[in-house]
């Protein structure tokens, strides 16, 4: 039916142009050709001229609307916006609805659908920010640069410079975290394991990334926890990949110092064995920087002996 009105809308007559204002039409008692007066966008033909009255138009009603000279006997209906999209401008008696994607959406030709935007892992910027036609264009950090969020819309960011602020290189940037920096003071009062904590929850979201959901279930249920208390077996096995990130980072916040340091071994155990060792070469490099700090202490004072 909307095909038909559409038809007509056009032209009813092939010869005539697409926004003729005029039409022709057969009278019903003479047999006389007429021409008609076509009605304007925002109307609809309620009643054809005759050989003693023009074209009787009327505007269209709420929710309906034409777009051009037509001279069809009903308005269009009003497009609806589908899932996914909001009003870019409201109907009117002359201009159908348009829609776009909401925000954090986009048009996908394939699917013909709103897709939300593709979200840059961490050691990603977002190189384009995505609109309602384009996705989201992920670009991977450059050296000193990095990002430790998951999003669409965040860019990497300049790497922190520890020689400016007087500090030492406690943990060495990567594209996925930020460089640890700390004074000699700081290396003397905090075990190591506490700054490993600062990059734990981005290190995780990697893991979420690489990782099967059962061996990340796996590895939730031997976590180190406090007093050797193991998780129930029956409510980590049933997590979803949000619910084990949370509870993932739950046990960052809450362990202490010697639970942080077992976390290579337990990766290892359950097979997952580069992300074993890089964690533990990230805790040997923190502790050597602690002993470097020790060294330059005892060499100070033994020259102000």
């Amino acid at each position: 039916m909307m095909l038909f009105f559409m038809v007509m809308l056009v032209s009813a007559d092939a010869s005539m142009p697409l926004h003729a204002q005029t039409f022709k039409k057969d009278d019903p008692y003479s047999g006389r050709s007429l021409v008609c007066d076509r009605c304007p966008p925002g109307m609809y033909l309620r009643a054809p001229c005759s050989a003693t009255q023009k074209s009787d138009c009327v505007k269209c009603p709420n929710g309906a609307y034409t777009e051009f000279w037509n001279h069809i006997s009903k308005c269009l209906r009003c497009s609806m916006c589908a899932e996914n999209q909001v009003v870019k401008q409201e109907c009117s008696p002359s201009n159908n609805c348009e829609c776009e994607c909401k925000e954090d959406y986009y048009f996908n030709k394939k699917y013909e659908a709103c897709i939300k935007h593709k979200e840059c892992p961490p050691g990603y910027g977002a190189n384009i920010t995505g609109t309602p036609q384009q996705d989201t264009e992920c670009v991977q950090c450059q050296p000193g640069f990095y990002s430790e969020v998951s999003s669409a819309k965040a860019t990497c960011v300049a790497q922190s410079n520890c020689q400016a602020g007087g500090l030492r290189v406690v943990l060495k940037g990567q594209s996925w975290h930020d460089t640890l920096c700390a004074s000699c003071d700081d290396l003397k009062t905090r075990d190591g394991a506490e700054y490993l904590h600062e990059i734990l929850p981005t290190f995780f979201i990697q893991l979420h990334q690489t990782m099967g959901i059962t061996k990340m279930r796996r590895l939730a249920m031997r976590l180190p926890q406090e007093g050797g208390k193991k998780p129930l077996r029956g409510t980590v096995m049933k997590l979803s990949r949000r619910g084990l990130n949370n509870f993932m980072n739950s046990w960052d916040q809450g362990a202490g110092k010697d639970q942080v340091r077992k976390l290579p071994e337990v990766l290892r155990n359950i097979g997952a064995f580069n992300m074993g060792d890089k964690l533990e070469r990230k805790l040997k490099y923190i502790d050597q920087q602690s002993k470097l700090c020790e060294g330059l202490v005892e060499v100070a004072q033994n020259e102000l002996k």
